[in-house]
C-alpha cells in the first residue's frame, strides 16, 4: 500500500475544459458593452420607433441586463441622445488628412469625399431614416435634436474656406453660409437621394465625379463674386 500513488485530484476545468467556457459570454470591457448597447438601440429604434423602444427590447437585443444598461445610461432619453449625438453629429469632428502638395480644389474634393463616405454609410442612413420618421410624433426626439450642439469650429469644409479666405484665393465673405451651401450641393443632395430611395445606388467613383462637378461650379461662382471693398 505504501508504494501506491494516488492520482492528484484534478480541478474542474482540467476535467472538462470545454465545458468551463460553454455558455459563458466573453468578458467585455466597458467600451465594448457600450457599443453593443448603442448598436442595439439603433436597431430597436429602426424596428419599433422611439415610443415603443423599451429597455426590455434593448436588453434582449443587446444581450445585456437592464441593470447594466442603466449603469451606463441614466434613462432611455439619455441613451438615445448619446446614440444620435455620437452616430450622426460626430461628422462635425471628422478628421480628414489630405495628401501633401495637392491644389486647393483637389483638397476640397478630398474633404467632401471623406465626409460623403462617412455620412452615406448604411448604418448611419438607417438611423437617419428612423429619426426622420419620429420627429413629428415624438416630443422626446424633438427635444433630443434641439439639445445637441450643432455648431463648432471643427467643420472641415469651413476650415478649408477659412484657409482660402486668409490666403485670398477666392473672395469668401460668409464662411458659415458658403459652407452650408457647398455641403448641400454636394453631399446633401446625395443624402436626400438615400433618404427617399429616389435614386439607384451609386459607386464611390460616381460620388467623386459628382462632387468634382459641383466643386468646379461652386469655385467658378466664387470667382464671379466682386471682392468686398473696405
Amino acid at each position: 500500500m505504501s508504494d501506491l500513488v494516488l492520482p492528484r485530484p484534478r480541478e474542474p476545468e482540467e476535467l472538462c475544459p470545454e465545458k468551463r467556457c460553454a455558455g459563458r459570454p466573453p468578458v467585455l470591457e466597458g467600451g465594448e458593452r457600450r457599443e453593443l448597447i448603442l448598436n442595439a438601440a439603433c436597431q430597436v429604434l429602426d424596428n419599433h420607433g422611439y415610443h415603443n423602444a423599451s429597455m426590455d427590447k434593448l436588453a434582449q437585443l443587446s444581450g445585456m441586463s437592464k441593470k447594466t444598461i442603466y449603469q451606463m445610461f441614466a434613462s432611455k432619453e439619455d441613451l438615445f441622445r448619446t446614440l444620435i449625438s455620437e452616430r450622426l453629429f460626430d461628422i462635425k469632428h471628422l478628421s480628414v488628412h489630405c495628401p501633401a502638395g495637392i491644389t486647393p480644389e483637389a483638397e476640397l474634393v478630398h474633404i467632401l469625399m471623406a465626409i460623403a463616405m462617412q455620412v452615406l454609410a448604411p448604418e448611419r442612413m438607417c438611423l437617419v431614416r428612423a429619426i426622420v420618421g419620429e420627429i413629428r410624433d415624438s416630443a422626446e426626439i424633438r427635444r433630443i435634436m434641439q439639445s445637441i450642439e450643432l455648431c463648432g469650429n471643427c467643420n472641415q469644409i469651413e476650415k478649408w474656406l477659412e484657409r482660402q479666405q486668409q490666403a485670398g484665393t477666392w473672395p469668401i465673405d460668409d464662411v458659415e453660409d458658403l459652407g452650408i451651401g457647398l455641403f448641400n450641393m454636394t453631399v446633401g443632395k446625395l443624402i436626400l437621394g438615400e433618404l427617399f430611395h429616389s435614386r439607384d445606388l451609386v459607386t464611390p467613383d460616381e460620388i467623386e465625379a459628382n462632387i468634382r462637378r459641383w466643386v468646379r461650379i461652386f469655385l467658378t461662382g466664387l470667382k464671379a463674386i466682386e471682392p468686398a471693398h473696405p
